[in-house]
This record gives C-alpha cells, structure tokens and sequence, in this order.
C-alpha cells in the first residue's frame, strides 16, 4: 500500500469555490476514484492550499486510470478557474508531498 500526499494551490479569492465543489463531490468522480483504486482519501484546507491524502496500491496505474477519464477531466476543467496552477496541459500538476512521518 502506498500513501500519497500532495498539495495543490487554490487561488484565494477562489478558496470558497473550492469548499463549495468539495462538499458536493460528483458521485461518478467517486466512482472513479475507486475504480482507479484509490481508497481512505481526505483533502484539507491549509490557507488556500488543499492537502490531499489518500491511499492506494499503485499510485502510477491509478493516475493513469484517472488521466484517461472523462469525469476527471471534466471535474479538473470545473476547477480550472479555482486553482492557482497552469493547466494549459488539461491535467492539474499536483506538488507531490513527503511523508515524514506515520503512525496508525
């Protein structure tokens, strides 16, 4: 199992978008998420940054899974004005995060 952990920049006069998408999350995005294998996912506010913490088994194949969805890339493009990132690539570049520490 691998946990990953990533921050993305939301733009701060945007911040209460972000919470408004986030509580009403596209069940067929979920759908997705578990279908990629992705499972134990939280994401939390930091100023304007969201920190996402997840798990899964092969981070790689679900990111592949998930490059390849049209609900993904429609839930990006609905974010695309939010978040403070480039995404002239259609995909959100996510700063990935080290974990420095875990206890369960």
């Amino acid at each position: 199992m691998q946990r990953i952990a990533f921050a993305l920049p939301i733009k701060p006069d945007r911040v209460d978008d972000y919470r408004r998408t986030h509580a009403a999350v596209w069940p067929e995005l979920l759908e997705e998420n578990v279908k990629a294998g992705i499972r134990n996912f939280t994401i939390v506010l930091f100023m304007n940054h969201a920190i996402g913490l997840l798990e899964c088994d092969d981070w790689e194949a679900a990111s592949a899974y998930l490059d390849k969805s049209d609900v993904q890339a429609r839930w990006q493009a609905e974010h695309a004005d939010i978040l403070d990132v480039d995404t002239a690539s259609g995909l959100v570049p996510l700063q990935m995060l080290e974990e420095l520490f875990h206890q369960d």
